[in-house]
């Protein structure tokens, strides 16, 4: 994949999450007891925090495993600064959080039990994939359990 600035990744990451994930999953919000449930499987991440901008590059290189978007990501990512500027509708914009968990949606199952518990489902896989614990990785880090965001 081409290397993508902050801005572009993040632009990127939201169109498709707003276009083509969005539709196909639940609603599912970046609360602490998601949170909990990844730590849970993935450990606690690093006491430093990465970008806003790594998290959209990690989503992007799990969704770029994926032929259907790969090539979506590619024309999006050659595209001059000015030009990618289209592909987003800040009023329609999605929370950057709220996009990486669509994209987690695409490896892992999010159920909640009775008690209102959350966890989820992933094959073994999915599971030793390092692209995917990244992902998680870097989403932990941006929510926090004493900020609840």
């Amino acid at each position: 994949m081409t290397p993508l600035d902050d801005a572009t990744a993040i632009q990127i990451l939201t169109t498709i999450a707003q276009a083509r994930l969005r539709p196909a999953a639940p609603d599912l919000a970046p609360t602490l007891d998601i949170r909990a449930a990844l730590a849970t499987v993935f450990g606690n991440p690093a006491p430093t925090a990465p970008s806003e901008g790594d998290l959209a590059r990690a989503a992007l290189e799990l969704l770029a495993q994926d032929p259907a978007f790969a090539g979506p990501i590619d024309v999006m990512a050659s595209q001059p600064p000015a030009a990618s500027q289209r592909y987003i509708d800040p009023a329609s914009a999605i929370a950057l959080t709220t996009a990486a968990l669509l994209v987690l949606q695409t490896r892992v199952k999010f159920k909640r039990d009775h008690t209102g518990q959350w966890s989820f489902e992933a094959d073994k896989k999915a599971l030793s994939d390092g692209t995917l614990k990244l992902l998680v990785q870097h989403l932990l880090s941006l929510v926090r359990p004493n900020t609840g965001m």
